[in-house]
This record gives C-alpha cells, sequence and structure tokens, in this order.
C-alpha cells in the first residue's frame, strides 16, 4: 500500500471511527443542513478557511452551499482562518483578486454580512496592508489590523469574546524567509503576546462565558502536510488551557479536523477546506478528519456550543456538542 493510500484510508477510519470513543459523542451525519440544526434564538457564525481560489478547485461549490445554508441559519457573520487570497495574497485594496475571488463567488445576499478574517502565510506573500485597508473599502470585510478583537452578546444573554490573532509571526521558517515573506521580521511578536493576554484578562474581568480565538495556523493538525505547529505549543497552547478557551479555529492544512488532547479544556477545530483540499489523515488527538471541501457552522445557546462540519453539497460530514 502506497503512502497516498494510506492517508485516504486514515481519513475515511478518522471519519467513521473516532468519533464513537467520545464522552461528546459526535457524529458523522451525512443528512443536509436545515433548519432544524439550529435552535430558536441561537448565535450562529460560519468558519471558512484557506478559499481565494477564483471560484477553482470547489470554491464556488462550497460557496454555493454556504449561501444556502446561510439562508437557513441567519449566521451573525463569517469568520476566515486565512489564506484569503492565494498564492501571493494582494497587491492592493484594486487588485482583481477581490471580485474574483471574493466579491464575485460570495455574491449572494445571504453572504453580504460582515466577514472577519485572519492572515495566513499566503497573504503574507502579498500586500497585508491592503488586506486591512479593504475594510475601509467594503461593506462587509472587517480586518481593522492584523490581530484585533470583539465581544457579542447573545439573545439570552451570553457574553463571548473573539480575539482574531495573527500566528505567521511565530513560525520560524516564515520569519527566516525575507525573499517570501520580507513583512514578517518587522512583526513585534513580544507586543501581540502582550495584547493577546491583556485581552484575556479584560475577558475574565468582565465574566464572558465564551472565549473563541481564531489564527491561521493550528496547534494541533493530523495533516501529513503541516501537521502540529510546535512553536505554538509553549506559547498560544498553555494561554488557551489557562484560560479556558472553548474552541481554537484555524486553517493552513486543507481538510476539516477536531482535535482535541486527553484532559484539553479547548476543542480544536480545523476548517481550512474553503477550496482546493489535500488528503487528510488522523493520529491520537483526532475526533474527526476529512480531506472534504467545506466550511464549519457553529451556534451557541445558553451553556451549549454545537460544531457542524458542512461539505461542497450541503451534507453535514459531522456533528458535535459541548457544554461551556
Amino acid at each position: 500500500m502506497n503512502y497516498f493510500s494510506k492517508i485516504v484510508i486514515g481519513a475515511v477510519f478518522a471519519s467513521m471511527t473516532l468519533a464513537c470513543n467520545h464522552k461528546h459523542s459526535p457524529q458523522s451525519s451525512g443528512v443536509s443542513f436545515t433548519k432544524k440544526h439550529i435552535e430558536d434564538d441561537a448565535f450562529v457564525f460560519f468558519v471558512i478557511g484557506d478559499w481565494g481560489r477564483n471560484g477553482e478547485s470547489m470554491q464556488s461549490e462550497v460557496a454555493a452551499f454556504m449561501k444556502k445554508c446561510a439562508e437557513i441559519a441567519d449566521p451573525e457573520f463569517i469568520i476566515s482562518t486565512g489564506d484569503n487570497f492565494y498564492t501571493y495574497g494582494v497587491a492592493s485594496i484594486d487588485d482583481p483578486q477581490w471580485m474574483n475571488s471574493f466579491e464575485n463567488v460570495y455574491k449572494s445576499n445571504a453572504l453580504q454580512i460582515d466577514w472577519h478574517p485572519v492572515l495566513g502565510n499566503h497573504d503574507y506573500r502579498g500586500n497585508t496592508q491592503a488586506q486591512i485597508d479593504y475594510t475601509k473599502k467594503s461593506r462587509r470585510w472587517v480586518m481593522p489590523a492584523p490581530y484585533y478583537t470583539f465581544s457579542k452578546e447573545t439573545d439570552d444573554d451570553q457574553k463571548i469574546r473573539f480575539m482574531f490573532i495573527d500566528t505567521n509571526p511565530y513560525v520560524k521558517k516564515y520569519r527566516k524567509s525575507m525573499t517570501d515573506y520580507p513583512d514578517l521580521a518587522k512583526q513585534d511578536t513580544l507586543k501581540q503576546w502582550q495584547w493577546i493576554d491583556s485581552v484575556f484578562t479584560a475577558s475574565t474581568q468582565a465574566k464572558e462565558e465564551w472565549k473563541f480565538v481564531i489564527g491561521h495556523h493550528p496547534v494541533y493538525s493530523s495533516n501529513p502536510k503541516h501537521g502540529d505547529t510546535k512553536e505554538l505549543f509553549g506559547t498560544l497552547k498553555p494561554r488557551l488551557e489557562t484560560n479556558k478557551v472553548q474552541a481554537y479555529f484555524c486553517g493552513h492544512d486543507h481538510d476539516l479536523q477536531h482535535q482535541k488532547p486527553q484532559g484539553s479544556v479547548v476543542d480544536y477545530i480545523l476548517s481550512g477546506s474553503g477550496a482546493e483540499v489535500r488528503p487528510s489523515a488522523s493520529y491520537e488527538h483526532t475526533l474527526f478528519a476529512g480531506s472534504i471541501p467545506g466550511f464549519a457552522i457553529v451556534t451557541v445557546k445558553g451553556d451549549t456550543m454545537k460544531l457542524y462540519f458542512v461539505n461542497h453539497k450541503g451534507k453535514i460530514v459531522y456533528s458535535y456538542s459541548r457544554k461551556r
């Protein structure tokens, strides 16, 4: 059996069997996403990553079912986990990629809501400031800085802190490559850690019940292409665990994953298959991993968060529920 075959079989095995051993009883349903999956007055948002390919490589197919699911679920906003534009980001706020990979792909009325992106490594190959500046030009692209935060309140008075961070400066190979990533060496990594700590402190003082952090690079990933980001083990991971963050959302690897190490309070959720996918695999932390074009739907109501991975045909390929 060759290496590629082992990877594919690993992905299938993960999607069919690993879910059975988890205390939260996640499921792979294969049913269409419908209104019955959304509780009345639930707070809903979508998560998609690694998508900007001029509508190609399944991007348009995923976008079509994002539209249909948005018409059903009425999300508050859409989170992008980075690598928003391939292969070299954007050159300016007038780059054709804005129309070809964003505006003309996610064009339906249901998707004319706020998009909150983070930067990926491919975005750093272009003009990252242009992605920030596009916030002033667009009615829905909301990215005020390389890292930023806001809080939302649900209809049942739950407070949710969303923290969007820039993981790129912490990956050594990018900082060393001035040819491909000239802006990364300029980033003040200590300043961002201080900012992250201050946001967590303020969130605790405000007694915010839910904390979600979004970055491009995974802490944990079973995908053989990139896998775990070891640089985040001693820096980001302890902050997530100590502050009892319920979920860390990321992309970078081109698949859908749910990782949760034994004893962890954090769900590590990877949504990086908004377009091109790569062969997936599983390892000891994997609750689900699938080489499937798609995106994530997340709902919060009361003390419960629900996650649905939806594929490019509108089918739920994985579902999960947890208490706060």
